[in-house]
């Protein structure tokens, strides 16, 4: 009996050691971290990597003028200082002395090269609206002038003039902006191949397994590396977010969460339950793009039925587990706008949607079994098409209008509302930088992404080249004027505010993520 006693006690010791060993908080602790991704990442490349995923990559490898800190407050990068005039039309920054991942320098060349490069008609990127504010950059993209008129310029070495079409106060805010960063010249005009990919970030890649994982290392070479303490960072590709929230259990992961991956929806209330769960509002709002040159949606009054008759509450609560925030009934989310937000219109006003409806059917001349069927479509995603699948129960239900769901490869989905093939599109948009006029920007011309809506107002125009008054009354003034201008047009209905969810293992230290959804691992340790 005894020896049995044992025998028993030294297998339950035994199995607490091993479980101690697979514990997460006393794993062998290494200025290593190991997050990870939903998927693997379109482009490293700063100038077109601009989808969430590949910016949280992106930004880790690649640096520019300026980068925000953890305050929300720009602060110098590659540049050592620079001068704005008094008009606001020019700006002229000095560089460091900065180098390539490759022990090369950077110049205020790679700089002007970089950006210009990006101004070559046809190429090809989400945030190319972004070089608009530099003189002559829109016309450049067109073929309407040369490449050489357009108003960014490397003086020598360390200085790059940058002038623009219109004031700007600002402008620091939005070269914060990866499409910004430089290129090394050797990858200037072609695809950047991940095996000779130099960078100019705190951290280089060290190793790249497609759809299996991208392996970043300390830069020697960054200007600031000794304020650097992480020596690696991993991101493994998980496209399962269960799969994901079991490593990260097992301690095989140290962070999860936005905007790298997602938290599994279902899991959400127990890790609020358990306090584990980190959420903050971002900047930005999942919308649903109307294609307001296709029939019937280029009808205003049918688009504001579609609009009003959205139970937003419903989903939060129902698909999302949020019961705190507010609907998002707004261009401009309640994160920048504070006590400025108020409601545009109602949220789930059926009376109101249906009013919208007949005056529609009746400017349209048809009956409500003549209105065409219509087809919302979104890249596939477990929860959205849930949240996609329950508007269209609301539609049918409350209006009586006959809607299909398609979701779609995230390639084909882009390539189609790129081209206008769609009714309607699920899409997420955050700010590209800190500047609420950032948000009007979305919209402001036809054919331009990111407004896929085809819709142009001169008078929205107007008011968002207006909102980048240096007056912050005069600012706010112009804002509303822009939304309520939108929201009279509605070109587009907002579904939901986006929130950033995330966990990590309390060793973790100093991990950024901001409302703009842009994490940061600079300051991250791990702790001994």
């Amino acid at each position: 009996m005894l020896g049995r006693r044992i025998s028993s006690s030294f297998l339950l010791v035994l199995c607490l050691l091993c479980c101690c060993q697979k514990s997460p908080t006393s794993r062998k602790k290494s200025q290593t971290l190991r997050t990870c991704i939903l998927s693997d990442v379109p482009s490293l490349d700063p100038r077109t990597g601009t989808d969430m995923l590949s910016q949280g990559v992106v930004r880790m490898l690649f640096s520019g003028l300026a980068y925000l800190d953890q305050n929300m407050s720009p602060q110098l990068d590659l540049a050592k200082s620079y001068h704005v005039s008094k008009d606001f039309k020019t700006y002229t920054f000095v560089l460091r002395d900065c180098y390539w991942s490759d022990g090369s320098p950077i110049t205020a060349h790679d700089f002007e090269n970089s950006w210009k490069s990006a101004l070559t008609p046809g190429y090809v990127s989400t945030n190319t609206n972004l070089y608009y504010f530099i003189k002559n950059a829109q016309k450049a993209l067109s073929g309407a002038v040369p490449i050489h008129q357009v108003g960014v310029r490397a003086l020598d070495n360390q200085t790059l003039r940058v002038e623009l079409e219109n004031p700007h106060p600002h402008f620091l805010n939005v070269v914060i902006n990866s499409v910004f960063y430089p290129v090394h010249p050797t990858l200037l005009h072609q695809p950047l191949d991940a095996r000779h990919l130099v960078s100019s970030g705190p951290f280089r890649l060290k190793n790249y397994i497609f759809q299996d994982q991208i392996i970043l290392e300390k830069n020697p070479h960054y200007w600031e590396a000794d304020q650097i303490q992480l020596k690696q960072l991993d991101y493994l590709i998980v496209k399962d977010a269960a799969t994901a929230l079991l490593m990260f259990e097992k301690g095989e992961l140290d962070w999860v969460g936005d905007p790298l991956t997602r938290i599994s929806i279902d899991a959400i209330p127990d890790l609020k339950a358990k306090g584990l769960l980190h959420t903050l509002p971002a900047a930005g709002t999942q919308w649903l793009f109307f294609n307001t040159n296709k029939y019937p949606l280029n009808n205003v009054n049918i688009r504001k039925a579609l609009a009003y008759a959205v139970d937003r509450r419903k989903i939060m609560q129902d698909l999302f587990h949020d019961h705190d925030s507010s609907p998002a009934l707004g261009l401009i989310p309640q994160i920048l706008k504070k006590k400025r937000w108020h409601p545009w219109f109602q949220d789930n006003d059926i009376a109101k949607a249906k009013e919208y409806l007949q005056q529609g059917l009746k400017e349209l001349e048809i009956t409500a079994e003549e209105l065409p069927s219509i087809t919302i479509y979104y890249a596939m995603n477990t929860l959205w098409g849930k949240v996609i699948q329950a508007i269209q129960q609301m539609w049918e239900q409350n209006l009586g209008i006959k809607v299909k769901c398609e979701g779609c490869d995230g390639q084909l989905f882009i390539r189609q509302m790129y081209n206008y093939e769609h009714d309607i599109a699920r899409f997420g948009w955050v700010m590209q930088y800190d500047d609420p006029a950032n948000l009007l920007e979305t919209f402001k011309l036809k054919n331009n992404r990111p407004n896929l809506t085809a819709w142009e107002d001169a008078n929205y125009i107007r008011h968002t080249e207006a909102a980048y008054a240096e007056d912050e009354e005069e600012k706010w003034r112009h804002v509303e004027a822009a939304e309520k201008i939108f929201f009279d047009e509605m070109p587009s209905i907002p579904i939901s505010e986006m929130v950033a969810s995330y966990i990590e293992q309390p060793y973790v230290k100093g991990v950024s993520v901001n409302y703009l959804y842009q994490i940061n691992f600079r300051w991250t340790t791990i702790e001994e």
